[in-house]
């Protein structure tokens, strides 16, 4: 070969390698970066100390009971005890409403506030600064929703399991709020859920996953008809504290509570498919020291 087809033969395999180093690269997963700390502006109560975590010091000085906030600001205020979740939905018509739990550990709302009801609260919020309480949903799942209380917003769903620390019985309580959400309409209440801790739905508001901590069971309830739900899928086998769905149904994220703490991730696609005689398969198990 002569000097000069040497030469060119190989600078095209330097170029080739060099490509295909390039396309190997690209083809490698990118971790996107932490989410930048918030500035919070004036006016805010920022953290002191880790996200989510409240200091003996900040509960010993008081700082604690003024709560942390970061460029919000209060609006409006109703009632005087909390559970864990709150919903925010806009009807049909219109209506604009409030869904939240009155209770952190059923029935202790009474002991705390003598003049408080129980169960899930429905609040009329067209006046934002003056909410107004229009119902209170008092149906056994919802008197005791613990941390399963859950909205479809594109069906108009809301739904909760009976729930506690350890485990209630797994009744699911379910009702439309999509016609007039100031006065939500039972569709079912039913034990389909065997034992109740925390509780999700579906993105497309048609699967209700109910799971209880110290029952060590996790179900998946078909909500399709709210009037008849059905079992599609259960299991003994887990200690499940919270869980999430992802949007395409296909994997249910969730804490593991058992002997081996961490994050149970599961693929559900053959529930979310309505497959006959579903499997539920692990597709990874994650730990870490601090967990």
């Amino acid at each position: 070969m002569r000097p000069r087809l040497r030469a060119a033969a190989a600078a095209a395999f330097v170029l080739v390698a060099a490509g295909g180093a390039t396309a190997v690269r690209a083809a490698e997963p990118s971790v996107p970066p932490p989410t930048p700390k918030a500035q919070c502006g004036p006016g805010s109560k920022p953290e002191t100390g880790p996200q989510g975590r409240v200091s003996m010091a900040d509960v010993q000085s008081g700082r604690a009971a003024q709560g942390y906030t970061c460029n919000a600001e209060v609006v409006g205020h109703y009632g005087r005890t909390g559970g864990f979740k709150v919903f925010r939905y806009i009807d049909t018509a219109g209506h604009e409403c409030a869904f939240y739990d009155s209770t952190l550990l059923f029935p202790t709302a009474p002991l705390l506030s003598p003049t408080e009801r129980l169960g899930v609260f429905v609040l009329d919020m067209s006046d934002p600064a003056h909410p107004k309480q229009t119902d209170a949903l008092t149906t056994p799942a919802m008197l005791s929703p613990h941390e399963s209380l859950s909205l479809s917003a594109s069906r108009g769903i809301l739904a909760a399991d009976m729930g506690y620390p350890t485990f209630n019985p797994g009744f699911i309580d379910i009702y439309d709020v999509s016609k007039d959400c100031r006065h939500p309409q039972l569709q079912s209440s039913s034990p389909m859920g065997i034992l109740g801790h925390e509780g999700n739905l579906s993105l497309d508001g048609k699967t209700f996953y109910v799971s209880s901590a110290g029952g060590h069971t996790l179900a998946a309830v078909d909500i399709t008809n709210p009037a008849l739900p059905t079992l599609l899928w259960s299991s003994l086998d887990y200690s499940i504290h919270g869980l999430n769905v992802s949007d395409d149904g296909n994997r249910v994220y969730a804490a593991d509570l058992g002997s081996t703490p961490g994050l149970w991730i599961f693929d559900t696609s053959d529930i979310q498919k309505r497959t006959p005689s579903p499997t539920v398969r692990v597709v990874s198990h994650l730990t870490w020291p601090e967990v």
